[in-house]
Formats: C-alpha cells, sequence, structure tokens
C-alpha cells in the first residue's frame, strides 16, 4: 500500500520542480529571460552550439531562443563529445547568405599541397577545359570569424572572437566551432563565440553547415 503522506510529499517536491523550470523556460520556445538569470559566474549567458554524444550528436542550439537587455552578452560553445563543427552565423542583409563549401576559379598551374604531406586529401577539381581549374574549397567567410559592414567591409577576427554588435552589420559569423581538443583537426577554428548586443531587435542566425539548426536572440 502506498503511503499517503510520503505520495503527498513527492507530489509537492515534483509539482514546485516544474514550477520552476516553466519560470525560467518557457516549454517549446526555451526562453531564457534575462542576464540576472545567467548561467555563467561572469554574467554571460551561454548558448550550447549542438550537443549529444558520438553516437547520437544532436544539430541545435540550446536554449534556442534567448531574451537579453541591452549591452548583455552571449557566449556560444560547441559541448558535442565528438569533432562535428557548427557555426553562429547572423545573416542581416540576404544578399550575404553563402555556403560554407563553394567553387572557386584557379590558374591552371596552381599545384595543392595536402598538409600533413601524403595525406589521403585531395581538392574537389571540376573537369573543364578553361585556361582556370574550378575546385570545391571550405568558404573563409564560414570557417573563420568574419563581420561584414553596411559598407561591405569585410573584417576577419581571431580564433575565439569576442565581438560587440553595434547595428551595423550585414554578415557576423563565428566561424567553425569545435570541442576543446577537437580544434586541432581545424586548425585556426574556435572553441567559443561571443558576442555583446547593444540594441534592441530580433537577432536571428544559424549554423551555416546545418542550416536547419537556428537560433534568436531577442535583445529589449
Amino acid at each position: 500500500m502506498i503511503n499517503k503522506k510520503r505520495f503527498c510529499l513527492i507530489s509537492i517536491v515534483i509539482t514546485i520542480g516544474l514550477v520552476t523550470a516553466a519560470m525560467t523556460y518557457h516549454w517549446g520556445t526555451t526562453i531564457v529571460a534575462f542576464a540576472a538569470n545567467s548561467n555563467s559566474p561572469d554574467g554571460i549567458i551561454s548558448i550550447k552550439a549542438g550537443s549529444g554524444n558520438s553516437t547520437a550528436p544532436l544539430t541545435t542550439f540550446t536554449p534556442q531562443k534567448v531574451e537579453i537587455m541591452k549591452g548583455d552578452t552571449v557566449r556560444w560553445y560547441n559541448p558535442t563529445k565528438v569533432g562535428e563543427p557548427h557555426t553562429v552565423t547572423f545573416v542581416l542583409d540576404n544578399k550575404t547568405m553563402t555556403d560554407f563549401a563553394m567553387p572557386f576559379g584557379v590558374a591552371s598551374s596552381t599545384q595543392f599541397m595536402s598538409i600533413p604531406p601524403h595525406s589521403n586529401s585531395e581538392p574537389v577539381s571540376i573537369p573543364g577545359k578553361e585556361a582556370t581549374k574550378t575546385i570545391v574549397a571550405v568558404n573563409s567567410r564560414v570557417y573563420n570569424p568574419v563581420v561584414i559592414d553596411s559598407t561591405n567591409n569585410v573584417k576577419t577576427l581571431k580564433p575565439n572572437a569576442t565581438y560587440v554588435f553595434n547595428g551595423n552589420e550585414k554578415y557576423a559569423n563565428s566561424g567553425f566551432l569545435l570541442p576543446k581538443g577537437h580544434d586541432k583537426n581545424y586548425p585556426g577554428s574556435s572553441n567559443t563565440f561571443t558576442v555583446t548586443f547593444q540594441n534592441s531587435g530580433i537577432y536571428r542566425y544559424l549554423c551555416i553547415i546545418h542550416p536547419w539548426m537556428t537560433g534568436e536572440i531577442v535583445v529589449k
């Protein structure tokens, strides 16, 4: 027979837990409200870019939607157990949308050498009789942290970039984000991307490698 007092106590604990969770997260949209409730000792709100384990990596941002105040800071990091890269990419002008692998024309005399030497790798080359050879390469504006402003000025940032949004951006990208230890497989890649938002508005972003992987920052 179930002890009624114990059953009531368990029910109360579960109810309190659910109410507390609902105050922090809105079911479905997963909203974290304001930096006062941040999940970092330095007051920075952290967002996971990917998660899961080696058998079931997840392509999602967690939390997916965040509400903050002007002047607050958000940091993305990749906690995945395997070396699967993600990006945090703000496409604020549709004309700046791109892909992580793009075709480029190079002089036919150009020779590509694999690093390390003799490794089992080769660039994708599209056959043709043109004076230039077409290859497919990783797009630097996806691989590296990059910002493009309203005058089309392109600024490449350092890995693990820290950036302040000033409202003049057309495109802002984290570069490849990988878990610590796995970034050695992609030289020059990052573990984190940190952004401070100075202006109110809705800032939507995606992972260009997994374009169904989207997120949203609401700045009040």
